[in-house]
């Protein structure tokens, strides 16, 4: 990959996902969008094949480039220079009331939504299990952690959990355990983990744990968007972080098979090096360079495929949008919600 260009571009189907990283206004001209960039350049968007922009530099645009947004259906994720997901411009897709309504019953009633809780954590341990079977096949991972996971799994059916915060109590036991495996899942010596740090990365892992599960909130929240959920009503992440906070809630299930394996795969493989990555006020976090290495590879991830039943396969963006679909008809009560297991 050039690493010199300002843009890098992922298919999904027939449309694109742009990641940009050129400063400038974003315009409408005739028919079709263009940057302009600070330093005069012009770099044209073809229109008519892009789904979602992806935005880490900084660029403004005006009610006319909106109308254009909204006519072709195209999503805006802003993301800081350090790649924290900031918030997106979602095209204008009206919400079904009745569909709302029964979401606020599921959020506000607390039997209601502890059974989608439960499910979501369930899933979330459970793929964190999985990784790690998957590791112990490879003699990274001792076999008591994994009992032990196994053990706080079971905690969520105890018939003892009747509320969000003793749900996320036994959520925080599984992920240190989870985490305190990773640098025996680690054999490139010249990363570590040590423990999970966020505000602000410690260190290359956590740097692109951040930076990976940024991304992945921004994707689902595009999904969510563009189906009849709405995003604001979590179920276990409350609204304190910010006024959305339901794309946290599924990003739970997928953290670990998408992001995590990701992250171990190009280290272990050195397919990333220390290069990748600068330090501002005590962080560490992924260079332009070291960004677009991920990025290329966390989407080469998300277009794999596996088999999902029936010798069906599905790549990890189908499931995602799947995800999504099983919840929505949890709520509208055509069907028991069941997290994505992943099974090897």
């Amino acid at each position: 990959m050039d690493l010199k260009t300002p843009w890098v571009l992922v298919c999904l189907g027939m449309k694109i996902r742009y990641y940009l990283y050129k400063s400038g206004r974003l315009s409408r001209q005739d028919d079709s969008l263009v940057l302009l960039c600070s330093n005069k350049d012009k770099i044209y968007i073809p229109i008519k094949q892009v789904d979602i922009i992806n935005v880490f530099s900084q660029i403004d645009f005006n009610k006319n480039t909106i109308g254009i947004l909204n006519e072709y259906g195209i999503t805006v994720n802003f993301f800081s220079y350090y790649g924290n997901y900031i918030g997106s411009y979602n095209a204008y897709r009206p919400k079904q009331g009745d569909i709302l309504l029964k979401q606020v019953d599921h959020f506000q009633s607390m039997d209601k939504r502890l059974v989608i809780a439960k499910e979501i954590i369930y899933g979330s341990l459970t793929n964190s299990l999985s990784v790690l079977k998957y590791y112990h096949k490879k003699h990274q991972i001792n076999e008591m952690q994994i009992i032990e996971l196994k053990k706080i799994i079971e905690e969520i059916d105890n018939g003892k959990n009747d509320s969000i915060e003793a749900l996320l109590i036994i959520e925080a036991k599984g992920k240190q355990i989870y985490y305190d495996c990773f640098d025996n899942i680690i054999r490139n010596r010249k990363f570590n983990f040590t423990k999970r740090s966020k505000n602000p990365p410690e260190n290359e892992i956590n740097a692109m744990m951040s930076f990976g599960y940024s991304i992945l909130y921004s994707i689902i929240a595009n999904i969510i968007h563009r189906s009849s959920l709405n995003i604001s009503f979590p179920f276990i992440h409350s609204n304190a972080r910010r006024k959305e906070g339901l794309q946290y809630d599924i990003a739970d299930i997928f953290k670990p098979v998408i992001v995590d394996r990701t992250i171990f795969r190009m280290v272990n493989k050195m397919q990333i090096n220390e290069s990748c990555f600068s330090t501002f006020k005590k962080g560490t976090y992924l260079n332009k360079e070291g960004a677009k290495l991920f990025i290329e590879e966390l989407e080469f991830f998300l277009k794999s495929t596996i088999e999902v039943g029936d010798n069906r396969k599905m790549s990890y963006q189908q499931l995602l949008s799947k995800e999504i679909h099983k919840l929505s008809n949890h709520i509208k009560g055509k069907q028991k919600y069941k997290a994505f297991i992943m099974r090897w």
